[in-house]
């Protein structure tokens, strides 16, 4: 009987450092992808940042009435080159479409959060 119980408690330990060595490496790959995550959300961070520095260098040229119209482009307009409400526009779009992306971004990392949480 005493051979019998030695023979279960290898089986046990061998079951537990199994299932702690699954539970580590699970861990390990879902910090990594966390990490990249991160990474990726800092650049679209840093990117948000640019383009909120550039709209209000923007609003504030077209706050000031008295300030001179800026220089005209080095390329005709007539080359295709969009006017200042179109860059505007543009902007904003682009402004709107970071937006969504951050919000799919931020339920990503919701739903990569709440799927390590869960053993």
């Amino acid at each position: 009987m005493r051979g019998e119980e030695m023979a279960i408690a290898r089986w046990a330990t061998g079951i537990l450092l199994g299932l702690l060595l699954w539970l580590g490496l699970g861990h390990y790959a879902s910090a990594q992808s966390e990490a990249r995550l991160e990474s990726r959300l800092n650049r679209v961070e840093s990117e948000l940042s640019r383009l909120r520095t550039q709209f209000r260098q923007v609003e504030s040229q077209l706050a000031i009435p008295d300030r001179p119209a800026p220089d005209p482009p080095a390329i005709a307009p007539s080359l295709g080159e969009p006017s200042l409400d179109e860059q505007f526009d543009n902007l904003a779009t682009l402004a709107i479409e970071l937006k969504q992306r951050v919000r799919q971004l931020e339920t990503r990392v919701t739903q990569l959060e709440s799927a390590a949480a869960q053993p």
